[in-house]
């Protein structure tokens, strides 16, 4: 514990900072989204535009704590620190070595059996329960969810199914309707507790056959494991098209 207040206090400078450029982007997003709550028209755009807000606002209270628990620690705690390990700490006592002879080890010899040469052209059976590195015990494929894009409005092309990633994820495909509104990505498995959760930001322009934006896949790495990718696609009426489902694999390299 006291080797963690004087690395605190020693970084107060760097910790200060890095609190400082992290409010000043959250305060960022929260105009950004504030903006866009205003000019929203619809509640799906409102709501997302709110958990911006949130999000932001708690992020926001957490640099704040930081500051004063570093600040409480770097000029209350750590001064006081020193004099309290000088005086817990004991002192060794100091002892004369004695010249108490040390008795010689001697080891009891071993007997080692000799091994049994085998007959020219004679094939050697591994020990039971011996694997060798000839024969790798195969892993038995895991089996993966159907890929589900019944609507051609709403098509990914990239990722394939089954596909692995350990960093950033990029989807390339189609979202268009006759009367688009915007698109998004949801993701579903290990690190939302499998439950499809909405991923990133709307996105407002329509487009065919190229690349729709990426989802953050090495904040996933700690939760290995199948995930589902979706495209979502929304219409003026704020109806959204069936979804375009994916399943990828996600796993440090």
């Amino acid at each position: 514990m006291a080797v963690l207040v004087q690395i605190l206090a020693n970084y107060a400078g760097l910790i200060y900072l890095g609190c400082v450029i992290g409010a000043v982007l959250y305060i960022r997003e929260i105009i950004a989204a504030r903006q866009d709550l205003r000019q929203s028209l619809y509640s799906l755009e409102r709501e997302a535009a709110g958990g911006r807000v949130v999000r932001s606002a708690v992020m926001l209270l957490v640099f704040g704590f930081i500051v004063i628990a570093t600040y409480i620690l770097s000029t209350v705690v750590a001064p006081n620190m020193p004099a309290t390990l000088e005086a817990e700490t004991p002192t060794p006592s100091f002892t004369l070595p004695t010249n108490t002879p040390t008795p010689t080890y001697q080891p009891t010899p071993t007997r080692t059996p000799r091994p049994t040469l085998a007959p020219t052209g004679a094939v050697i059976a591994p020990a039971p329960g011996e694997v060798t590195p000839e024969q790798p015990t195969p892993t038995p494929p895991s089996s993966l969810p159907p890929v589900s894009c019944p609507d051609p409005n709403a098509q990914l092309t990239a990722p394939v199914a089954g596909q692995t990633f350990s960093g950033d994820i990029q989807l390339r495909g189609t979202a268009n309707a006759p009367d688009f509104a915007f698109y998004k990505f949801t993701l579903k498995g290990p690190a939302t507790n499998d439950v499809e959760q909405t991923t990133g930001d709307v996105v407002r322009t329509p487009k065919r056959d190229e690349v729709l934006g990426s989802i953050n896949g090495a904040a996933l790495i700690d939760q290995p494991g199948v995930y589902i990718v979706s495209l979502v696609v929304v219409d003026n009426t704020g109806n959204e098209l069936p979804h375009c489902s994916v399943p990828i694999v996600v796993q440090p390299q």
